[in-house]
């Protein structure tokens, strides 16, 4: 485990090689208020082209501004869009990075990688920081001033939206394994006959 201050390149060709690579460490980009959740978007942000090291937040600096107030800034730099903006908690993948709004307890909200795709459960896995190292599924999410990078299973009570790293998304699949059986139907009988007679 390292504790990083400033913005550092990371490889991060995938969701998962990314993970490998900041999970047990903590960052401080921004050099307040040691690892925040904050501070390990601003990382990847950083690293995927936004060389002032985003995410923009707003006049709070609240990681919910994230997405209510910045939405638009922290998906595109420079006239390239580099994130889809994903509005419904169902349609979040694993390697979105996900932002909730703040409560009485915690108004700052909270931001991190779903370390899994939703399964509609109420909760999910997340990869972030600030966010408690217990291993309870917390009511909204617990912030105990700054724990390094985990994994914890996180409410989705207070989602207010994602954001989909777009050369993440264009990874071809995973070709399926096993054998797959040649469908019959008439017109490729048809086609078959066409080029064995040629």
């Amino acid at each position: 485990m390292a504790i990083i201050n400033g913005y550092v390149t990371i490889p991060h060709s995938t969701y998962l090689e990314w993970k490998n690579n900041v999970n047990g460490n903590g960052y401080n980009a921004d050099g307040y208020y040691g690892c925040q959740c904050w501070d390990l978007t601003a990382e990847f942000w950083y690293n995927v082209g936004f060389p002032q090291g985003y995410p923009h937040t707003g006049p709070n600096h609240y990681a919910e501004e994230c997405w209510d107030v910045s939405r638009y800034a922290n998906a595109s730099y420079n006239g390239t869009t580099y994130f889809d903006l994903i509005t419904s908690i169902n349609d979040v993948k694993q390697g979105d990075v996900i932002v909730w709004n703040g409560t009485t307890a915690y108004p700052t909200g909270h931001i991190g990688f779903a370390d899994e795709d939703y399964d509609g459960s109420g909760y999910i896995a997340v990869l972030g920081q600030n966010q408690g190292t217990g291993g309870t599924p917390p009511p909204v999410f617990p912030q105990d001033g700054g724990s390094t990078a985990n994994v914890k299973r996180l409410s989705v009570s207070n989602f207010a939206g994602a954001f989909r790293y777009k050369e993440w998304e264009s990874t071809p699949p995973t070709p399926p394994v096993g054998f797959t059986k040649k469908k019959s139907f008439p017109w490729i009988l048809y086609a078959r006959k066409l080029r064995n007679n040629m």
